[in-house]
């Protein structure tokens, strides 16, 4: 991988070769600095290249074997299947064909394969958009996780998400101030999903737009903000944000007037929620340290738990190519650890909210179930908002919510979530 590359559809094939060659995430790559020679616009264009290129790697795959008597080497067909995906998202197809080509000729490993890449290219340049729409059915997701989330909702809810994973994601951003939704959906030239969250198209340079710099708003899922925004009378509470970078959650908290505390234990991740907290004009105390070292009582603990990401493929499609579902028993034994250890850091009568943004009920329903037969303590409490402000089929007959890509009337759907609030009863213990 060159890490010095400044055209940026030469730094989205390095990436894609990585991801698909060597199971890179594309925000492992992004650390390394592989973006980092690129100007703002030109970063969100090779992100957006390069994810609409995974989400769709089946149907490229299907329509290159058309113009292929062999299966060329990775790098090739990574060339071609980029390509493709820019002509049929409507690039400039003279700039798609010589850049291919030039990217093929930089290299000795692909240059003999030049020429091929110019006959295909170019043979798909007046065809792709027409055989790309006869193509039937959304890509499917690997069999080591679409069997279980078929074992859990189903084949039809499992099409349906594949159909929506096959979208390009809209951007949801949410308000510091959602007294002025209306004000800002016209601004910015969005729509309103869901009371307070504005959807945007994809494609706009975020840094760029109104409010973005003056701190009026940050980028967030429109389910990722749900389990703030479900909760209320926050001001003052004290509040432990257990694994809070990069930060999203501890805005919504900092802006709802929670007495913040903000723990993360990668120190790159808290620099990063310490800028968002700033340009935003927001307070939280940010603590570098491993959660298992904090000790002291708080009315509420977040605890956004590490755990497979699956409920965000839909805007992370690389998350699919560098798994393989081998890490889940470990994140979920992580997850019971965090849990338990939450329960000693809430006081009596306060919460504690689980989240995971996975789609596995081992990392969510059933996750709680064994958490509340180690806890006679607590007990899932439902929040009075559920009526007005979600779906009733998001909230589960316990009182927990699970929310999928599909779950809601949305065309580009949502990510999927678990949320519980757990609730510390009161101990009545008295000492005779």
């Amino acid at each position: 991988m060159n890490l010095y590359r400044t055209k940026p559809r030469f730094v989205a094939i390095d990436i894609l070769n990585e991801i698909l060659g060597n199971n890179k995430s594309f925000h492992e790559l992004k650390v390394l600095g592989v973006l980092k020679n690129l100007r703002p616009a030109e970063k969100a264009f090779v992100q957006r290249l390069v994810m609409d290129t995974l989400r769709n790697l089946d149907h490229c795959d299907k329509l290159l074997e058309k113009y292929l008597q062999k299966n060329p080497k990775l790098q090739v067909k990574n060339i071609l299947r980029l390509g493709l995906t820019e002509l049929v998202t409507g690039g400039a197809s003279h700039a798609i064909v010589n850049e291919s080509v030039n990217y093929a000729a930089s290299s000795a490993k692909t240059r003999p394969m030049k020429g091929l890449v110019n006959a295909v290219l170019r043979k798909l340049s007046t065809s792709a958009v027409e055989e790309w729409n006869k193509i039937e059915g959304a890509p499917r997701l690997p069999d080591w996780l679409r069997v279980p989330l078929i074992n859990a909702y189903g084949k039809p809810a499992i099409l349906e998400i594949e159909q929506i994973h096959s979208l390009t994601p809209p951007i949801d951003i949410t308000l510091k101030d959602p007294s002025k939704i209306n004000c800002w959906a016209k601004k910015l030239g969005g729509r309103i999903v869901f009371q307070e969250s504005i959807r945007l198209e994809n494609g706009k340079q975020i840094s760029a737009l109104p409010g973005f710099k003056e701190g009026d708003w940050w980028v967030q899922d429109t389910a990722a903000s749900m389990p703030i925004r479900l909760l209320n009378n926050l001001a003052g509470k004290k509040v432990l944000d257990l694994c809070a970078a990069p930060g999203a959650k501890t805005l919504q908290l900092a802006s709802r007037g929670a007495d913040v505390t903000s723990v993360d234990i990668s120190a790159n991740r808290l620099e990063l929620l310490k800028e968002n907290l700033n340009r935003c004009g927001l307070k939280a105390n940010t603590l570098k340290a491993d959660a298992f070292d904090i000790t002291d009582k708080f009315d509420v603990v977040l605890l956004d738990a590490p755990c497979s990401a699956t409920g965000t493929i839909r805007r992370h499609p690389d998350l699919v190519f560098c798994k393989d579902g081998t890490d889940f028993f470990e994140l979920i034994e992580i997850q019971a650890k965090l849990l338990d250890h939450a329960s000693s850091l809430v006081e009596d009568d306060g919460i504690i909210i689980y989240v995971t943004c996975s789609l596995l009920p081992d990392e969510g329903e059933c996750q709680i179930e064994e958490f509340l037969n180690r806890n006679e303590q607590f007990e899932i409490k439902r929040p009075f908002e559920f009526v007005e402000t979600i779906p009733k089929a998001w909230v589960l007959e316990s009182g927990d919510i699970r929310i999928t890509p599909a779950s809601s009337d949305e065309k580009y759907g949502l990510d999927g979530f678990y949320i519980c609030y757990l609730h510390k009863k009161p101990n009545t213990f008295e000492e005779r």
